[in-house]
Order: structure tokens, then C-alpha cells, then sequence
């Protein structure tokens, strides 16, 4: 007696042709299926490579996005800094060309002891000022030594042209404390009150000149008060 199932498979084949045939038909649309199948598994594949490639430049666009917005920003931060540096530089360089330009007294304290004019059976061409040898001496503003050393009248004297023309000169100083040629700031020291030269005491000879070609002596007195210093 056969096995079931190959009894089976002898009553479908003894039933008719068009059971036998049906077999290679069915084998048929399941192979299709199962290329269908792997064609859509391969579709999604790529299309998932597609959409990996198309990430990851997304992310690589917005990576240079972001960079370059990083180097734009970082640019106006300098810019803004360069700024800044430059306005505070030009503030401090105003407030020491204006510290520079002030006027001051060429000695702290005086006491007048002889004025500008007729003195003596000649011309005092300046004033004196009296103070201890040995008293600080300034310059008056921003300037330039023209000369600076001793004369036989004068003794040890100093003469400055100012920024704005003005020439000074200082007598009969104990000490010279700058040299021809320096340039000089408002309030710096130039030397000190002394007897030197023709004096009958320690003072201070302050005279000014208005041109540095020959002798032209102007009153100090004048000038001292237009430069607030009177």
C-alpha cells in the first residue's frame, strides 16, 4: 500500500492535466513574487542611501553655514574691538595733546621783585621773581629747548619756543635740567632758581621775546594774564 501523500500525488495526477499543469504555473508567480520582493528591497535600499547622502549634505551645508556665519561674526566682534581700541587711542592721544597744551606757571610760588621797564639807568627787559635757590623751575607748556647753558649776563638759561609761537627765557637758574633741541610738556622740569650771572639775589628772570632772530622783548605781565597765569 502506497504513503498518503503519494497516493495523493497519483489522484492529482490522475484527476486531469489541468491539476498537473497548475503546478508550474504557481511555481511560477511565487519566483515572480520573490524578484518583486527583492527589486523593492533593493529600491529601498538606494532610497535609503539617497536620503543618507542627502543628510549628511544637509548636514555638511549647514556645517559651512554655520562656519561661515561663525567667521562673519567673529569678523564684526574684531571690528567692533578694532573700533573701540582706536576711538580710546585717539581719546587718550586728545586728552594728553590737551594736557600737553595747558599753560602753567614756571614756578609754583613768586613774589615779584623787579618789573618789566626802566631800571637802574637802563631797560629791564623782564621781570624778576623771587624764591629760594634751588626752587623747582617748569616749562610752561609744550615746547622745544632752543638753547640751553650759560651766559655771562644770564648766567645758566634756558630758552623755549612754545606751540604757539611764544619764546621764554629763564635766568640766573643754580641748575639746568634740559638740553638744545629737547622737546619739553607743560609742568616738566627745566631746572632750578639760582644767583647766577649779573644778580643780586635768587630769583627767577623770566623775559619773552617774540622772535628768536634778534633782541624784542615783550612786557610778561600781558602776556602772563592772556595765558591765565597772572
Amino acid at each position: 500500500m502506497l504513503p498518503t501523500t503519494a497516493a495523493a500525488a497519483l489522484v492529482v495526477t490522475a484527476t486531469g492535466a489541468s491539476v498537473a499543469e497548475s503546478s508550474p504555473l504557481d511555481s511560477a508567480g511565487i519566483d515572480l513574487t520573490g524578484k518583486q520582493s527583492a527589486m523593492v528591497r533593493a529600491q529601498e535600499a538606494a532610497d535609503e542611501v539617497v536620503a543618507a547622502e542627502i543628510a549628511d549634505r544637509r548636514q555638511d551645508a549647514a556645517m559651512q553655514s554655520s562656519a561661515v556665519q561663525g567667521r562673519a561674526e567673529e569678523k564684526a566682534r574684531a571690528a567692533r574691538a578694532a573700533k573701540r581700541k582706536a576711538a580710546k587711542e585717539a581719546k587718550a592721544r586728545a586728552e594728553a595733546e590737551k594736557r600737553a597744551k595747558k599753560w602753567v606757571r614756571p614756578i609754583k610760588t613768586w613774589n615779584v621783585s623787579s618789573g618789566f621797564g626802566w631800571r637802574w639807568g637802563k631797560q629791564h627787559d623782564g621781570i624778576d621773581l623771587a624764591a629760594p635757590t634751588g626752587t623747582p623751575l617748569y616749562a610752561m607748556s609744550k615746547g622745544t629747548v632752543l638753547s640751553a647753558g650759560y651766559r655771562p649776563s644770564f648766567g645758566n638759561k634756558v630758552e623755549i619756543l612754545y606751540w604757539d609761537g611764544s619764546i621764554s627765557w629763564y635766568a640766573h637758574m643754580s641748575r639746568i635740567d634740559v638740553v638744545a633741541g629737547q622737546e619739553i610738556v607743560a609742568d616738566q622740569q627745566v631746572g632750578l632758581v639760582g644767583n647766577t650771572g649779573h644778580s643780586f639775589g635768587s630769583h627767577l628772570h623770566l623775559e619773552f621775546q617774540q622772535t628768536t632772530q634778534h633782541d624784542s622783548p615783550i612786557n610778561p605781565v600781558p602776556w602772563l594774564q592772556s595765558h591765565g597765569l597772572w
